[in-house]
């Protein structure tokens, strides 16, 4: 009997593991979406049939209390639906894969192999056969970088508007990988601008839906907070007060259980949300990811230690950074207010180029609006 050696065993439960470990944190990330609409409608429907009614008695005549009821009701469904909106735009949001880059080098490859094959066959007068797309594909795949003809290299440097040619390859998947692109080992693809996969969205956090995950962080944690705000006189009143000295009068069918869960939940994760949402916008303000932020800590360390200064390109200051991050192109504040409105709206750039100190000093088209 052959038996493996322990380091050889152990590689094989790495690779194991490595195989389904994506699968496993996609079907979870499902069933967190599923749990995280399940808690959006639970605390709006607890808020609109059970808080408000209690805290806020309806009467026949305008008074102050109806008044304060229906502006509550009102920002309740507001901050719902802002919720609800960014949410969605996360999850159905592709967050920018590197699919059309490889397209666009097969493309290129192929036109020049094309290009190519019909020059020899016009030399020697023989007809050679074209490559398929399925074939340049597997052939780009297994290529590296440079390893075409100078003539071939001419031909597809004419007609690259992305600059794939001139892109590093990523070791998992071959893609062309753009500046700022990672490979997300559980979407098993290469993300542009990749901050990191979120299992409550079950998507990757990347340039095309980054801003609604940060309008998403934001509106959460106001929402989650303003739950618990509500509810606190009610949860104290019902828990720590006697029940000859209790303020409201709750119906029959009041399921204390229930109420007392979504009140710690709603705390908790106001608290957890908030600081998420904190982390978030900081790294907005500085124009990184959660992924850059550790890369740029070790440059910075090691530009200290040769008596250098390390600068961000991409960090063009604050302000500017939350207007690129959110697409507001005008200096006024009426532009903020776009953030109020749940809309979709496509970022800055393509996913390739991003806004530096350098593109805003010569004046680029994309980035002209942010001078």
């Amino acid at each position: 009997m052959k038996f493996m050696r322990p380091n050889e065993t152990l590689k094989n439960i790495g690779i194991c593991l490595e195989n389904i470990e994506g699968p496993l944190i996609r079907t979870l990330g499902a069933a967190l979406v599923i749990v995280t609409i399940a808690l959006i409608t639970s605390l709006g429907f607890e808020m609109i049939t059970f808080t408000l009614p209690l805290l806020y008695k309806s009467s026949d005549e305008v008074t102050i209390s109806t008044l304060l009821k229906w502006l509550h009701t009102a920002f309740t469904l507001y901050i719902l639906t802002l919720i609800s909106v960014n949410f969605y735009l996360c999850c159905s949001t592709k967050p920018g894969y590197t699919d059309n880059l490889m397209a666009e080098l097969v493309r290129l490859t192929s036109n020049a192999s094309a290009n190519t094959n019909q020059s020899n066959s016009a030399a020697d007068q023989a007809e050679v056969p074209l490559m398929s797309i399925e074939s340049t594909e597997s052939l780009v795949l297994n290529q590296e970088p440079g390893g075409h003809t100078a003539i071939q290299m001419e031909e597809m440097g004419r007609n690259d508007p992305f600059g794939v040619l001139k892109m590093k390859r990523c070791r998992h998947c071959k893609h062309p990988k753009p500046e700022r692109a990672h490979h997300c080992k559980v979407c098993n693809k290469c993300v542009m601008k990749m901050d990191h996969h979120c299992p409550w969205i079950n998507n990757c956090v990347g340039h095309f839906n980054h801003r609604y995950f940060t309008l998403f962080t934001i509106y959460a944690s106001i929402g989650t907070g303003y739950f618990s705000f509500m509810n606190y006189s009610i949860f104290y009143d019902i828990f720590f007060q006697e029940s000859e000295k209790r303020h409201f009068k709750v119906p029959a069918s009041f399921f204390g259980e229930i109420f007392l869960l979504l009140f710690v939940l709603s705390t908790a994760l106001s608290i957890m949300i908030g600081g998420l949402g904190a982390m978030n916008l900081y790294y907005v303000c500085t124009a990184q990811t959660q992924i850059e932020v550790l890369d740029n800590r070790w440059m910075e360390k090691m530009a200290r230690a040769h008596g250098g200064t390390f600068v961000n390109e991409f960090d063009v200051g604050t302000w500017r950074n939350l207007r690129v991050h959110f697409n507001i192109r005008t200096r006024s504040w009426r532009g903020w207010l776009g953030l109020l409105v749940p809309k979709r709206r496509e970022p800055v750039g393509n996913g390739v180029t991003y806004t530096k100190v350098a593109s805003l000093v010569r004046g680029n088209e994309q980035d002209g609006d942010f001078v």
